[in-house]
């Protein structure tokens, strides 16, 4: 049983110029456990998608319009508003894009923990403090009691997104959203926040919905690959059916412009040409048909629907690529 099913899940955001479609009956789920990638190129929808299982869509300009959000069987687009702040956190986590503006600057790394515990748990002084070093110290920071005292500013881009991880899961959720965790840090770094969220996992079981445009973190981490486009979901599979045999013509461009050992010196990068159409007017069709080498006239005539290529394999295409 799915620990979290996205079912047909439409967000918009009204501006001067229109109404941006920015989620468009995205589907998707999660079971316990296990790791789900999404990705695709910066704008596709993915961090939007994040945000309305949260219900942290800001209205206006957003909206959620239509579908549903089920967590445990429960829908928690019709859960009472004041509700939701019992669930987030508390069951649903979030690690948010940059750890760099993530945490207040003005307050120390005791008072943002603090706050955590005292709204969850009601525990303050010395329980507090134990538990904020118990956790400092599980996600691999060293010195941890005088850490607490130190404010953002002091801290470098690896020790903020481990005081984040240490806050997502200092009430152990059972989901924990990743969203670009590992933007803006150097390669090492990225290494040891991966490492770290796999090994907590295994410790805590929890299962995490992981949002990336890396398709490397995605090979290492996931077990289940969301691949979105222009707001739509073009292809869902397990990892090692994504990389051995992805059917979605985008989901091929993507992976065959990752950079592999021994390409030949000066060959090129291969690109996918073409820019994302905007999301204020889609075209008609699939939204991918002006960027794709296979396009049909029915590819611009209609949209296709993501059904099944293979077993548990989905992609949204009418001339589908075949395994390779």
């Amino acid at each position: 049983m799915a620990l979290l099913r996205v079912e047909d899940l439409r967000t918009v955001f009204r501006t001067e110029d229109g109404v941006v479609q920015a989620v468009d009956g995205v589907s998707f789920e999660v079971r316990a456990g296990s790791t789900v990638g999404i990705v695709g190129e910066s704008g596709c929808g993915k961090s939007v998608s994040a945000m309305s299982v949260m219900r942290l869509i800001p209205d206006p300009p957003g909206r959620i319009e239509d579908g549903r959000v089920l967590w445990k069987g429960r829908d928690l687009l019709a859960v009472d508003a004041d509700e939701m702040p019992g669930i987030r956190g508390r069951e649903i986590a979030m690690i948010f894009q940059d750890p760099m503006t993530s945490l207040n600057p003005v307050f120390t790394v005791r008072r943002q923990l603090g706050e955590v515990l005292e709204k969850r748990f009601g525990l303050e002084g010395e329980p507090a403090g134990a538990r904020m070093v118990e956790m400092l110290r599980r996600v691999g920071i060293a010195d941890a009691e005088s850490r607490l005292d130190q404010y953002p500013h002091e801290l470098s881009g690896g020790m903020k997104q481990r005081i984040m991880i240490a806050m997502a899961l200092m009430c152990e959720p059972d989901l924990l959203i990743a969203d670009e965790p590992t933007t803006a840090l150097d390669v090492t770094v990225q290494a040891q926040i991966l490492h770290l969220m796999q090994q907590l996992q295994r410790e805590l079981g929890t299962a995490i919905l992981l949002i990336t445009h890396d398709m490397g973190v995605v090979a290492e981490t996931c077990d289940e690959v969301v691949v979105m486009y222009a707001g739509k979901v073009v292809e869902r599979c397990g990892v090692i059916e994504l990389f051995e045999g992805s059917r979605h013509p985008y989901t091929r461009g993507l992976l065959d412009s990752i950079l592999r050992p021994g390409r030949p010196r000066g060959a090129g990068v291969p690109t996918i040409e073409g820019v994302v159409p905007s999301l204020l007017d889609p075209p008609p069709g699939c939204r991918f048909a002006d960027r794709c080498p296979r396009a049909e006239e029915l590819c611009r005539r209609e949209d296709p629907p993501l059904e099944p290529v293979a077993d548990g394999h989905l992609a949204a295409c009418h001339y589908p690529l075949e395994a390779v």
